[in-house]
């Protein structure tokens, strides 16, 4: 995705909108004034799920300098307990 979106005006917009390419982000403006952005649907899905991915890194940057974190052998005994419940429920 380029840096910024390619800009056009609301009545420019109504004009192309059955041929705009909306590959990349589109500003529509109003008087000089930022008032839509135009996205196509699957870039849209992308940038939300890259958002929420960002998201996850976040809280787990803070768990690690909070000292919220397991070593592998204590994971894996953990994981193996979980394991060990299921099979027992069944």
């Amino acid at each position: 995705m380029s840096a910024s979106p390619r800009v056009t005006t609301v009545s420019a917009f109504k004009k192309e909108l059955a041929s705009m390419d909306v590959s990349e982000p589109v500003l529509v403006t109003q008087n000089g004034e930022p008032l839509y952005v135009v996205q196509d649907p699957v870039q849209f899905e992308m940038q939300q799920e890259q958002m929420a991915l960002l998201r996850l890194l976040s809280f787990a940057e803070k768990d690690v300098k909070a000292g919220r974190t397991l070593s592998s052998a204590d994971l894996r005994a953990g994981l193996q307990g979980l394991v060990d419940d299921r099979n027992n429920e069944v």
